[in-house]
């Protein structure tokens, strides 16, 4: 809690209280200290395959309930399917009343495919870094997923070439 109040005096405006997949009782005393200093609270369920769709869903409720704004679900072992990251953003998005987000690491080279699963399955948020940076085999690349989405269509805000520079210029150089 403590830390919490010294990222809130630093600036910041959002904290994730990150859990495993089946502990999001341990998240409400974090959630509803977050809500209390008037930052955004994500509720961060991680590991995420280790759990049926309807496990999840409980779990996600919980945080909702603890004050969570949007529940975000991390393949963090980069284990599931395309299918299976669907069936799980349905369970959640039925479950509770609020966004839900996904966070895909690239373990099995799905990052992309399963980001793209969970924007058609309705997560309102989805995590991406430049280049794929991240843990393990990586995250979802996000000047990629920004392009895919632009060939769908799909409107974000997103400048593609200012994106594929930026990972250039910031994360080519510390990938050496």
């Amino acid at each position: 809690i403590a830390d919490l109040s010294r990222a809130k005096d630093c600036g910041a405006s959002v904290v994730r209280v990150a859990t495993h997949s089946t502990e999001a009782d341990i998240s409400a005393q974090h959630i509803g200290a977050a809500k209390k200093m008037g930052l955004m609270a994500v509720g961060f369920l991680m590991m995420v395959h280790m759990l049926d769709p309807e496990g999840l869903a409980e779990q996600a409720k919980k945080m909702e309930s603890y004050g969570a704004d949007y529940i975000n679900l991390a393949d963090s072992a980069g284990a599931l399917l395309p299918e299976q990251v669907k069936a799980r953003i349905e369970a959640v998005r039925a479950a509770v009343k609020i966004p839900v987000g996904f966070h895909a690491h690239n373990n099995l080279g799905l990052a992309i495919a399963n980001s793209l699963s969970a924007i058609d399955a309705g997560a309102s948020y989805i995590d991406a870094t430049l280049r794929g940076l991240g843990a393990g085999a990586g995250n979802t690349q996000l000047e990629v997923l920004a392009g895919v989405l632009q060939r769908k269509g799909i409107e974000t805000g997103l400048d593609f070439y200012k994106l594929i520079d930026a990972s250039e210029q910031a994360v080519a150089p510390i990938m050496l």
